[in-house]
């Protein structure tokens, strides 16, 4: 009797991960803060970037019937600005946002530096339809005052901000990403009571088949009246990393009583202007769910 031959061994593959925003293009559509979509468990990503600030003041000063106008500035920059993105479930992440170091430079004050305030963030995904390319959200956030005495928050800040993604086309190249935070912080002066705010804020993207990223930003700050505008671009260098930048901002009045020593009042302008250059890596891939 010829005994048999012993059975091949079968390799098991490995599981694969989807989700509703998986894919090759997936870390161009979970980076973005204001998006529903999250990196799922078995993910991690990890974001830095280098962001700078202008803001120039144009001021005038009326007296005895004659107007003087004059410029005040200030200037900051950050880095490395490191988010770190974990995957906790098939449909949820956390998010801390590490200590960055600073540094104000104007006019008024001179140089302060030193770290930001570390924070601490939950995001998860609570709706999708597939077919309509509609996905919702929530995202949580929390601001602990761990930063330097001059840039720090002097309490705790809170944030809860639900999120919307609708697709406007049917190959899912342009979509609308509506976010809606309501944020309670402590006052600016000491000893104020803490204050509420609402800045809503709509992103129209595109992405290209080739991993290129466009998007227009819009928010505007109830509590201050203000209009933000940014652009945002994005392009994939590979699956798991890319570079992006931002660059935008917004005009507001301001109303000083004592701007500069012997003026008494001015009033005027500050346009406000800040960018950022940065990159983000992704561990781990997901695939796209079945529509």
């Amino acid at each position: 009797m010829v005994p048999s031959p012993t059975p091949a061994a079968v390799s098991t593959p490995a599981p694969v991960r989807s989700d509703p925003c998986g894919g090759y293009a997936e870390l161009l559509k979970k980076y973005l803060s204001a998006s529903p979509c999250v990196f799922v468990a078995g993910q991690a990503g990890l974001q830095m970037t280098y962001s700078g600030t202008n803001v120039p003041e144009v001021l005038t000063h009326s007296a005895n019937g004659k107007t003087t106008t004059f410029t005040i500035s200030s200037h900051a920059f950050g880095y490395p600005g490191a988010l770190l993105h974990v995957g906790v479930s098939p449909t949820s992440q956390i998010t801390i946002v590490l200590p960055s170091f600073s540094q104000i430079s104007s006019t008024q004050n001179g140089t302060v530096a030193g770290t930001n305030d570390v924070e601490f963030r939950y995001k998860q995904l609570v709706y999708w339809n597939p077919k309509g390319g509609v996905l919702g959200g929530v995202l949580a956030s929390y601001q602990a005052p761990t930063g330097s005495p001059a840039l720090g928050v002097a309490a705790p800040s809170y944030e809860i901000n639900p999120l919307l993604n609708i697709a406007l086309n049917k190959a899912r190249s342009i979509a609308e990403n509506l976010s809606f935070p309501v944020t309670n912080a402590p006052a600016g002066q000491p000893g104020g009571s803490r204050t509420w705010s609402f800045a809503p804020q709509a992103v129209t993207v595109w992405r290209s088949p080739g991993g290129t990223l466009l998007a227009i930003i819009g928010q505007y700050g109830f509590s201050s009246h203000t209009l933000y505008l940014t652009l945002n671009t994005a392009q994939l260098i590979a699956r798991n990393f890319q570079i992006q930048g931002t660059y935008g901002g917004n005009n507001a009045p301001v109303d000083y009583v004592n701007p500069v020593q012997d003026i008494p009042r001015a009033v005027g302008t500050a346009y406000s202007r800040s960018f950022t250059i940065g990159f983000s890596y992704l561990m781990g891939h997901s695939e796209a769910l079945a529509r």
